[in-house]
This record gives C-alpha cells, structure tokens and sequence, in this order.
C-alpha cells in the first residue's frame, strides 16, 4: 500500500460545516442587551473578551471547533460524521446554558412577558439556524457514512 491509499481523504459534508459556522457566528453576535439605552450587548464574544477571560462560556467554542473539524471529513467516516454529531450537541447545551446564564442576570419586571421587551440582536436566530443545521447535517452524515461504509457503491 502507497501512503496515498492510507490517507484519510478530506470529504467535508456542506451542511455540518455550514452548521457549524452559522452557529459560531450566532454565538459570538449580539443576543440582546439590558435595554435600548444600553451600548453593549451579551453574547459569546462578550464573555470571550472578559479581562478574566470567558471561562466555562469558552468550551462552546471549542465544541464548534471539534465539530467543525470533524464536519471535515464526515461525509466518508462514520467516526467522525458521529464525532461532529456530538460536538454539535455539546456546543448546543453548552450555549443553551450561557444564554440561559446570561438571562438569569435580569430581574423580573412585573410582567409575565418582560424577556419581549429586550432589544435583541441577531445572534440567537443564528444560533438557532446554525444548530439546526449542525444537529440535522450530523444525523444526516452518520446515517450517510454509515450506510457508504458497508456499501461503498452507495450514492448519497
């Protein structure tokens, strides 16, 4: 055998890679701020850009990176189309609890709908976008590679 037929060949799969991007662009945009008056607004680069750093917040961003490698060659590996499905759902719940973090800094304003009524920005419809597509690409990429590992004649 050449190394050319031992080498993992670079098969990207579109949408886990697109997934992923979309996602960490999302995170790192404004999601929204305290009140119009505010200039500055939470979001994953608010907490990178710390003086004490991001801390714990700083792992999403890591698991959008092990996603976005393994989105890489997902297409051809079952390994890593099952590597990038679990990044994908690790950077989702550690968003999720960022967000959720971010939102527990606000008190209750007396009504029932007072989130509404925060500016928002245009990170969390990304965020949202872009894990759909990550989470939905990996599915789609481990049942694809799967099924082009035990036939490799499979079209898909």
């Amino acid at each position: 055998m050449t190394t050319q037929d031992t080498r993992p060949s670079f098969a990207p799969d579109a949408v886990v890679v697109l997934g992923a991007l979309v996602a960490t662009v999302g995170y790192l945009s404004p999601w929204f701020r305290v009140s119009a008056g505010y200039s500055w607004s939470f979001s994953g680069w608010a907490y990178a850009s710390l003086s004490t750093g991001g801390g714990w917040t700083l792992l999403t961003l890591g698991w959008l990176l092990v996603a976005l490698v393994a989105g890489g060659w997902a297409r051809a590996y079952p390994g890593a189309a099952l590597t990038a499905l679990t990044a994908a759902v690790g950077a989702l719940t550690f968003a999720l609890a960022v967000v959720a973090a971010s939102f527990a800094e606000f008190r209750e304003r007396g009504s029932i709908n007072w989130i509404a009524d925060l500016p928002f920005g245009v990170g969390l419809p990304l965020m949202a976008t872009g894990f759909g597509l990550l989470v939905a690409g990996g599915v789609r990429a481990v049942v694809r590679s799967t099924l082009r590992a035990h036939d490799p004649s499979a079209e898909g």
